[in-house]
């Protein structure tokens, strides 16, 4: 079963996310899917703890998240799936997750980056990821709120 939203936020959970986002949505949970996150339990009960009580969240490294991507009989319909940037795609991509169409919400500002929209600023080897992600068949559309206009992600980094 494919996710609700599956989005791109290198702030991972924020309020943009359970609160627009969810309340946009009418989302149930979330799944934050971060290797490091997985292995920090500060950090991870850091998410935990400043997440809205109504909202079920879980918080899984990528070989997890793929597992439980690929069950078939798991209902996600309600489920926003949070990562923080390409490269968590293409590893989720290499361990058999299908993917059509991801939510770029949020890449911020980084020395090194160009800025292509207000919540937008990639480097080269996350301009080159996302092309090869684009080359198997994702689409990205830029939105960092539910209310703002989608940007097809291909016409701005070609």
């Amino acid at each position: 079963m494919s996710v609700q939203l599956f989005r791109i936020d290198d702030r991972l959970i924020h309020g943009q996310v359970a609160i627009t986002w969810a309340t946009a949505l009418n989302s149930d949970s979330i799944l934050l899917c971060d290797d490091s996150v997985c292995e920090n339990e500060w950090e991870k009960e850091l998410y935990l703890y400043a997440s809205p009580e109504y909202l079920k969240i879980s918080i899984l490294c990528i070989s997890e998240t793929a597992q439980l991507l690929k069950e078939e009989n798991r209902d996600l319909s309600k489920t926003i799936l949070l990562v923080n940037s390409p490269f968590v795609i293409e590893a989720l991509i290499k361990k058999g997750v299908t993917l059509n169409k991801v939510n770029v919400g949020g890449i911020h500002f980084r020395e090194g980056r160009e800025n292509l929209l207000p919540y937008l600023y990639l480097d080269e080897e996350e301009k080159t990821s996302f092309k090869r992600c684009l080359a198997q068949g994702i689409r990205f559309e830029c939105l960092d709120v539910p209310t703002g206009n989608k940007i097809d992600l291909q016409k701005i980094i070609s």
